[in-house]
């Protein structure tokens, strides 16, 4: 793959970020690679001048940060179709693929062919019919007050899965089940595995357990009072009694460069313990 053209993207509220940021223009500049920022470090002196990924889509999207900063950078690649490497400046950084002192290794593989790319699900999530907004990770709806719990009336293919009183349920993507999922009980799913997971959050019940449904399943959700629905943690909405949230694959998708092996129950074991 020839790298003509890069965009970085990193959360410009992380100094050490920012000073990543920095270093990655430079590897890609001294190989002759057109950079591009995000709009969000126009107003930084150490960025002035430079050309943004709101002027110009990249052939390649690089994401510097944790998971958070990769999930708001995924959606960008995902719109434009793009390939994405994420470089590890979090916690824990599932998402992520190298550090940032391995750019220069990276870059070198992808232009020799040395890589393979993980195409990630996303899911198409709307409210009453209104326009979809897609999340790669997961969809959260969850209760609008610290106290008390939520009646959540979950459907998949036009079939009554039943109602359960939680603090909340997830719905997510095997990309998500290692994020707030696994938090929240919910099993490990295999990457490329052709399935999304309806997790409950601390249900005050044992009728009701999560349910593993194939990928392509239409999730309809209901709640009986007020509460929000989370998008990857990137967007909100909030939820009224009456409302219908529906869930699908979206059909766009997140494409991810892996340079290597990438055992995920090691990764677990490792950034987990």
């Amino acid at each position: 793959m020839r790298i003509q053209s890069i965009g970085i993207f990193a959360n410009p509220n992380n100094e050490g970020a920012l000073a990543a940021v920095s270093s990655v223009y430079g590897v890609a500049r001294s190989r002759g690679i057109k950079c591009f920022i995000d709009r969000s470090f126009a107003n930084m002196e150490e960025f002035s001048g430079y050309e943004t990924i709101q002027e110009q889509v990249p052939g390649l999207m690089i994401a510097i940060g944790g998971d958070g900063t990769i999930l708001h950078a995924a959606g960008y690649a995902a719109e434009n179709d793009i390939p994405i490497l994420g470089i590890n400046f979090g916690r824990i950084g599932f998402l992520s693929e190298i550090d940032v002192e391995g750019i220069s290794d990276a870059l070198d593989a992808i232009e020799s062919e040395q890589y393979r790319t993980d195409k990630c699900m996303m899911l198409s999530c709307s409210v009453n019919g209104c326009a979809a907004k897609d999340c790669l990770n997961e969809a959260v709806l969850y209760r609008k007050k610290f106290s008390g719990v939520v009646s959540i009336t979950v459907n998949v293919n036009g079939i009554d899965a039943g109602t359960v009183s939680c603090d909340g349920l997830i719905v997510a993507t095997p990309t998500g089940s290692t994020g707030y999922s696994i938090s929240a009980g919910g099993p490990v799913i295999a990457p490329n595995t052709d399935v999304v997971i309806i997790n409950p959050i601390c249900p005050h019940t044992l009728a009701f357990r999560p349910i593993i449904a194939p990928g392509d399943s239409v999730i309809e959700l209901s709640i009986k009072q007020e509460g929000f629905l989370g998008m990857d943690g990137v967007s909100t909405e909030r939820i009224v009694p009456g409302d219908m949230v529906r869930i699908c694959r979206s059909r766009r998708s997140v494409r991810f460069i892996r340079l290597g092996d990438r055992n995920l129950y090691s990764l677990i074991r490792n950034k987990l313990s």
